[in-house]
């Protein structure tokens, strides 16, 4: 029951003020300051950078001019302080919970008040739900809907960037179970692991490999994208499009149109990765995803794509390795 605790803590309850707080008051430590600084002064010096960092990071990734600043900045205000009390009766319920369970119960009455447990929590996060939709309609009125909906965007991926970093840090050895929206983990995965087990390749006339490399791929590519806030124009519809492309590749193993359909496929791709890597988070890499083009394009219509292998290959280890950098790169974002 303990490790459910800790893993379900971790996972759902690591708010964003705890972890900014967490920080700044272990650094104060590790420099060795003489400075007397009780917690409260700490906890309200956290806050004040939070809040600063965060309406600037708001402003500048909205695009707000001075007046649609001076009207959006106390709608903040009183967002952020109704955000704080929702959190602050979060964090009621989980110290009542731990030392619920704590106690020497049966696994009955345990299993009785994790049920309470969740109960209580899901009203907490339908109480926070409700704060966004009266809070988008009054952000609508000033920025407009369109920039509304980005600023909670924007919210949700901080918050579930540093609640991912905080659970990775504190318990990298326990296996957690964590909500979709918060990792990608397991496409990332799932894509790497279909490359080593096929670390030859097998482009044949079933073109199973081809299909199942773009399948994969792009599963992961929109996991990450979904997961860190990354808006790509019709990021779907033009997913869709390629596995169009790399479904006819496996209807007709008669057709002299494979080539030319993966030719297509993989340049559509090269181009919605490049749409994702033009983040303003990401450091550009325009040599690669030169490469990735340039791969893509080298696949010559005339040809059999069976005939055609290795730059099939050339292809999918170049996107390996694009997509592991970007991964990288938001492991290393704060």
């Amino acid at each position: 029951m303990t490790k459910f605790f800790q893993s379900l803590l971790l996972v759902t309850a690591l708010s964003l003020p705890a972890f900014a707080q967490q920080t700044t008051i272990k650094s104060a430590t590790d420099r060795g300051s003489n400075i007397e600084t009780s917690k409260e002064d700490m906890k309200r010096v956290a806050d004040a950078k939070l809040y600063v960092g965060t309406r600037a990071q708001a402003i500048n990734y909205l695009g707000l001019n001075e007046e649609e600043t001076t009207d959006f900045s106390p709608l903040y205000e009183g967002y952020v302080r109704l955000k704080k009390d929702i959190e602050k009766r979060r964090a009621r319920l989980i110290a009542e919970y731990k030392e619920e369970m704590a106690e020497d119960d049966t696994a009955k009455d345990e299993e009785n008040e994790t049920a309470d447990f969740i109960e209580n929590y899901m009203e907490i996060d339908i109480a926070q739900m409700e704060l966004k939709k009266d809070m988008f309609d009054r952000f609508e009125d000033v920025i407009g809907a369109q920039r509304a909906l980005d600023f909670f965007a924007m919210e949700d991926m901080f918050a579930a960037r540093a609640k991912r970093k905080m659970i990775l840090e504190a318990l990298p050895t326990m296996r957690i179970y964590v909500p979709v929206t918060f990792t990608y983990d397991e496409p990332m995965a799932d894509f790497s692991n279909w490359k080593r087990v096929n670390i030859n390749g097998r482009v044949d006339v079933s073109h199973d490999f081809t299909y199942t490399g773009l399948e994969k791929l792009l599963g992961a590519v929109e996991a990450m994208a979904k997961t860190e806030g990354i808006n790509v124009a019709n990021f779907e519809g033009t997913k869709n499009q390629i596995m169009m492309k790399a479904e006819k590749l496996k209807e007709d193993w008669k057709s002299l149109k494979h080539a030319d359909l993966a030719r297509e496929a993989f340049t559509m791709t090269a181009s919605l990765l490049g749409e994702v890597a033009k983040d303003s988070r990401f450091e550009q890499r325009d040599a690669w995803f030169s490469k990735l083009n340039t791969t893509a394009k080298s696949i010559k219509p005339e040809q059999k794509l069976t005939a055609q292998a290795d730059t099939v290959y050339k292809f999918f280890d170049t996107a390996e390795m694009i997509v592991n950098d970007l991964v990288n790169q938001t492991s290393k974002m704060k």
